[in-house]
């Protein structure tokens, strides 16, 4: 813009950024979805993971405390039966058994647990006590109770291993069904969010779908429905303010357009009907004039011939010479009925385009008014003529301009009194020829200054001088199909001026 101000722009929202919005929301939704599912089931596997690792952990631990407690039993059985007791239970053994029990202890994950392992921790207290009794008196206690409650004591332990054994595979079987179902369960929310998603999306696709091609169908209707020409044309609502809302914006004002042009159009045709009812009507009134002005010479050019004839001998020398000169008004009176006749002959065949020629103007204007210049001379009124030397060639209808100088010459020469001057300049201005063609004669009356250029208008000027009225309108006929125009000044008794310009540069030469 000239004022430096950036041009708003009319698309508030265009339709890629609303194709963006649209691809945009699923995708976020896909992606927070993937991450969700992703993440639950992370944290799903390392629950289970851990329960697993910990629940495995004490069964083996408990299996390794059971398989040391069942390694001194059979020892201890293994001499029993040999009948000698070197040392029942070791305290590598012992520490080993004491290990086994810490790692369940330190590993309860499962209710009930922590009970089995204070009841094992507490039988194994005794265990202990009754293994150093045991080991402190050697054979002396064979057959003594003491291995008795040291045997019992072992399977109490075992029972109570084998119990958090089963507690712990129990946890176990849970867990994994447990994770089992969370797996299904998660798959199966995650099939509804992708198959919500997808849904969205369709529902999304279908609804941008149904938001572009709603309008655009509309002014496709809209636009289908107008007639060119008919002048009446629709206004279609922009219902939104994308480019689909620009283009029917674009489409209203040229359709308010085309109706401003139609109404203008109509009001030309209207005008020039008028003109052409005008025009038949003074055509009209024309012919009745002519008819009128033929008829009125042509009975006196017969009376004063027939006074001639018959009673030629009988009439003195001045009443002859004043018939013969009445007739001889007479008959020039009829030449100029005849030539206008001519002229309208001459207006009717305008219309047809003729090829221009590209010539130098001072020859024709110099040979075409050369008839006039001798008639000016015979009237006593002299014709002057300024052309500049160095005036280029100009481009005209060698045919038709020419009737253009010799009328605008010819009427002045017959409005100027004897002792009166014409004067002829052509000059050129910028891209344009211009003619000036002034004389002191009697001048125009400026009521008839607007019409002066009319078809078939009749004014007293004209009919006194025997004319009806068409040279001026060829006149202009020919300069405006020049592509030129032409105006006239003028006041009564002062002359008149006539100035048409036609462009310097025009099409069709040869």
């Amino acid at each position: 813009m000239n004022d430096g101000k950036k041009q708003e722009n009319p698309i508030r929202h265009p339709i890629r950024f609303k194709i963006f919005l649209v691809s945009l929301a699923p995708t976020l939704a896909l992606f927070a979805a993937a991450l969700l599912n992703n993440q639950y089931l992370n944290d799903l596997g390392d629950s289970a993971e851990k329960i697993l690792s910990q629940n495995y952990k004490s069964i083996r631990a408990a299996q390794e405390g059971r398989k040391t407690i069942e390694g001194i039993r059979n020892l201890l059985f293994e001499q029993l039966s040999g009948k000698r007791i070197d040392r029942v239970v070791s305290q590598e053994m012992l520490t080993k058994l004491a290990a086994s029990l810490t790692i369940c202890r330190d590993n309860i994950t499962e209710i009930g647990e922590k009970e089995l392992i204070n009841h094992l921790l507490e039988r194994f207290a005794c265990y202990r006590l009754l293994s150093n009794s045991l080991n402190e008196a050697g054979d002396e206690t064979w057959g003594n109770d003491r291995y008795t409650d040291f045997l019992a004591r072992s399977s109490e332990m075992i029972s109570l291993i084998d119990d958090l054994v089963v507690l712990n595979e129990s946890a176990m079987e849970r867990a994994e069904q447990q994770t089992r179902m969370l797996a299904q369960q998660a798959q199966r929310n995650a099939i509804a969010l992708f198959g919500v998603i997808i849904t969205a999306i369709l529902a999304l696709s279908y609804f941008l779908s149904y938001r572009i091609a709603r309008p655009v169908m509309t002014l496709a209707r809209h636009l289908s429905a107008t007639q060119e020409g008919s002048g009446v044309y629709p206004t279609v609502y922009a219902e939104t303010d994308d480019e689909i809302g620009f283009l029917t914006n674009a489409f209203n004002h040229l359709f308010s357009r085309l109706q401003e042009y139609d109404r203008h159009r109509d009001d030309i045709l209207s005008a020039e009907k008028e003109k052409v009812r005008q025009a038949e009507e003074a055509k009209g009134r024309f012919i009745a004039d002519i008819s009128h002005q033929l008829k009125t010479p042509m009975t006196s050019l017969g009376m004063s011939i027939g006074m001639l004839h018959s009673r030629g001998n009988r009439l003195d020398s001045d009443k002859k010479k004043k018939l013969v000169a009445t007739a001889h008004d007479d008959c020039n009176r009829l030449a100029a009925l005849i030539n206008e006749l001519v002229d309208l002959s001459r207006l009717e065949a305008m219309s047809k385009p003729r090829i221009k020629e590209t010539l130098d103007i001072a020859e024709v204007v110099l040979e075409c008014l050369a008839p006039l210049t001798k008639q000016a001379e015979n009237t006593g009124v002299s014709i002057h003529i300024d052309i500049p030397a160095d005036l280029p060639r100009v481009t005209i209808d060698s045919f038709r301009f020419p009737w253009v100088l010799t009328n605008l010459v010819g009427n002045a020469l017959r409005y100027t009194n004897h002792g009166g001057s014409i004067s002829l300049k052509i000059e050129k201005q910028g891209s344009r020829f211009y003619f000036h063609c002034t004389d002191t004669g009697s001048g125009i009356n400026p009521e008839y200054l607007p019409h002066i250029f009319d078809r078939f208008t009749q004014f007293s000027e004209r009919g006194k001088s025997g004319t009806i009225g068409l040279g001026l309108a060829i006149v202009k006929d020919i300069i405006e199909q020049h592509g030129g125009d032409i105006q006239v000044q003028s006041k009564p008794g002062e002359g008149a001026s006539f100035t048409f310009w036609i462009p310097a540069a025009q099409g069709d030469r040869v």
